[in-house]
């Protein structure tokens, strides 16, 4: 933030500035010759000291074409003219820019600066003997104990394995609410303790945390610059020599054609050409929109991997999601029991626990996980595991056989009448008994994706492993206007392939390793960065951080409103500029106009940007980030800023 220091500094001198304008408008009848002069160059060079600077070092590089260089021309030009009161003027009014331009632009370099310090600096390892010793996270290894004090970071991702507590998630993952946190609970680094202290073992190094891996994105984001970024950069290196050669041919072609008296009407008009010609709005205004709605986006705890995916999120015009994982939360659940009559709900559900007891199978997992009974393996005389598709157990000396309705005919069990929903289907004795509908279970925010996604008028879609009927009933539950169930991992990438026919930018959302291949094919690939594999976050154009697929929209409205204020910023900067260059070219317009056509338009246009970072975020030529030490800088931007 700009310092107390050089606020005061700024209005002494911009006062010094007024007070001088004031007199030589006033005294310029009663004032001539030396006193003229002292009092216009002492603050005329006060005021001009950064700009000639600049201007001198630039021309020294060969790289004159810029504001520095153009503004000191222009004011040496009006001396020349003996126009004292303008060449101050246009040295205050650039100032005057300049410095809101500073802090428009410090405003959103330090959303990203706030991002940067999330990287935790040290970790508390509790050593073999018990003492606590602070380390380096780089020393920091798999399986040591760390304890955390209250307030602190979470320097590295750990399990909690001593205390409660709840963390501070904000940073991460833009969550505002805190999350309370126990025993075997996972915790990501850069989070931020609550008021109790916790030990937990650490179960990533650094590099492969949670936080590594969102300062990495921010930074290999700065890389992938939009494509009117691109056109911005190209159009200003055409741009200001022209417009340079047309005001020397301004001056020149006039003064040969009428004679030297002309000379003075048309040099002024040449100065005021070149104050205009500044491309600034668009080096700085531009590629600060991205920036800004990148780092918009970081705080809502979703990294966009790049200014040209912004564009492609404001075309999308179609959602594709995967469903466990993404739309699901991936821990199965009963969420319906049915039997025909021979055993109560209870007798089945135990039948199932006990014979699915000792199987790693997510769906096995669930059942025991809902038997409330404890499980005495006395009463289970054998038990065996029928890989793919079920089990089979004798348990209080009944055959208890459990899997899908395919491994119950393959016994030659008689099947009555059931219900298509269900799942899992259960025999004991070789009569059919009932079964089970076991499913995952929904994220809090996954009606709200759709929902917002549909009052987008944005088509949804569902790519599924599951049987067709189930996906077909989580389809319409979800109120998702296509989908195609039973893919196999390999068949996903040829189904989206015709999802994605109809569409002029689609988006697919997905979580999984076998998700890989689909978000890099895609027109833009969203991964759940959470709980997501590692293949699917590098694949992805976006990672949403903590798993939530209502953050898919959010983003989409983000790139929309990017994409509105990029053309704003444009549309302005260039029928603003135009017009002063051509009144200038007349004579109509005066210096002041110039000013305002190059610093107040470009004070407008980055003001404008920054809008995207309030009120909901690619290495490029403004804004350079180095999270190694937590620091932004602006750099060259074409102009001499």
């Amino acid at each position: 933030m700009l310092k107390s220091k050089e606020k005061l500094l700024f209005l002494s001198e911009i006062f010094l500035g007024l007070a001088a304008l004031v007199l030589l408008h006033t005294l310029h009848k009663t004032i001539h010759g030396i006193f003229e002069y002292i009092i216009f160059f002492i603050p005329y060079l006060i005021l001009g000291r950064e700009v000639f600077k600049n201007a001198a070092l630039d021309f020294i590089k060969g790289k004159f074409m810029r504001e520095s260089f153009l503004m000191s021309i222009a004011t040496i030009g009006a001396i020349i003219l003996h126009n004292l009161p303008e060449a101050l003027a246009v040295l205050i009014f650039y100032r005057v820019g300049d410095y809101f331009e500073d802090m428009a632009v410090d405003k959103s370099k330090r959303t990203i600066a706030a991002l940067m310090a999330i990287r935790p600096d040290y970790a508390n390892i509790i050593r073999e003997n018990g003492n606590v010793e602070k380390a380096d996270i780089s020393e920091v290894h798999i399986n040591d104990n760390i304890i955390i004090n209250p307030f602190e970071k979470v320097p590295l991702d750990s399990i909690i394995y001593e205390g409660e507590s709840c963390i501070d998630t904000k940073a991460l993952t833009g969550e505002s609410m805190p999350k309370n946190v126990k025993v075997n609970d996972e915790i990501l680094a850069g989070t931020i303790n609550g008021d109790n202290t916790i030990k937990a073992k650490v179960i990533r190094n650094y590099g492969e945390s949670s936080v590594s891996k969102i300062l990495k994105l921010v930074q290999d984001s700065q890389n992938r610059k939009a494509n009117i970024e691109q056109f911005i950069s190209r159009f200003a290196g055409i741009y200001t020599p022209i417009v340079v050669l047309a005001a020397i041919l301004l001056t020149v072609i006039p003064t040969i054609m009428y004679g030297k008296e002309v000379f003075s009407n048309w040099f002024e008009r040449s100065l005021t050409l070149l104050v205009v010609s500044c491309p600034c709005a668009f080096m700085v205004g531009i590629p600060l929109t991205y920036f800004a709605s990148i780092g918009r986006a970081s705080k809502l705890g979703i990294m966009v991997k790049g200014g040209v995916f912004l564009d492609l999120l404001a075309k999308a015009d179609k959602v594709i999601f995967d469903k466990t994982g993404t739309l699901t939360k991936g821990e199965f659940s009963i969420r319906e029991i049915y039997n025909i009559g021979l055993y109560d709900d209870e007798t089945l559900l135990k039948y199932a626990a006990y014979a699915e007891k000792g199987s790693s199978h997510p769906i096995a997992v669930s059942i025991v996980k809902y038997y409330k009974g404890i499980i005495n393996d006395s009463l289970i005389s054998s038990h065996k595991d029928i890989s793919g598709k079920g089990a089979s157990a004798v348990i209080e000396n009944k055959n208890i056989l459990i899997g899908g309705i395919n491994l119950l005919k393959d016994n030659n069990i008689n099947i009555p009448n059931y219900k298509e929903n269900i799942n899992v289907h259960i025999a004991v004795d070789s009569q059919y008994a009932g079964g089970f509908l076991i499913d995952d279970t929904l994220k809090d925010d996954a009606k709200e994706a759709v929902s917002l996604l549909n009052s987008m008028n944005i088509k949804t879609a569902l790519i599924s492993g599951d049987n067709t009927n189930r996906v077909e009933a989580f389809a319409k539950e979800m109120n998702i206007q296509s989908f195609k169930g039973g893919c196999l991992p390999e068949d996903k990438v040829s189904v989206l392939e015709e999802m994605m026919k109809d569409s002029k930018a689609s988006i697919f959302v997905g979580d999984g390793i076998n998700d890989a291949p689909s978000l890099a094919h895609s027109d833009i690939g969203i991964a759940m960065g959470g709980l997501g594999s590692d293949a699917a976050i590098e694949n992805a154009d976006v990672v949403i951080m903590d798993d939530k697929p209502s953050k898919a929209a959010l983003v989409i409205k983000l790139a929309k409103k990017n994409h509105i204020v990029v053309l704003q910023n444009i549309l302005l900067a260039l029928i603003i500029k135009f017009a002063a260059i051509i009144l200038g070219a007349l004579g109509f317009a005066s210096m002041g106009l110039a000013i305002f056509a190059d610093t107040g338009v470009t004070v407008i246009v980055v003001l404008n940007a920054l809008r995207l970072i309030y009120p909901l975020g690619e290495k490029d030529d403004i804004i350079d980030i180095d999270t190694e030490n937590c620091s932004i800088k602006v750099t060259d931007c074409g102009c001499g800023h």
